[in-house]
């Protein structure tokens, strides 16, 4: 974990960035006190409702056109 001032993140962000993306915790601070935490965003869960619908779909003999599979709910 890299602990950092307001004043070096602000100069150095973009690096500090790539820390982070590289799995890094940056701790920012103010006057000696933890004001922040930068750290990097859990990768989103795919969703696979769609694929769920068409399968059932498909198991009950539906044709599907080009306009159901591009429909979102």
């Amino acid at each position: 974990m890299l602990t950092v001032s307001v004043a070096e993140a602000k100069a150095q962000f973009s690096a500090l960035l790539d820390a982070v993306q590289a799995g890094e915790e940056i701790v920012i601070t103010r006057r000696g006190q933890a004001v922040a935490r930068l750290r990097a965003e859990p990768p989103a869960e795919p969703d696979f409702s769609v694929f769920r619908r068409l399968r059932g779909a498909w198991k009950e003999g539906m044709r599907i056109d080009r306009d159901a599979l591009h429909e979102r709910d």
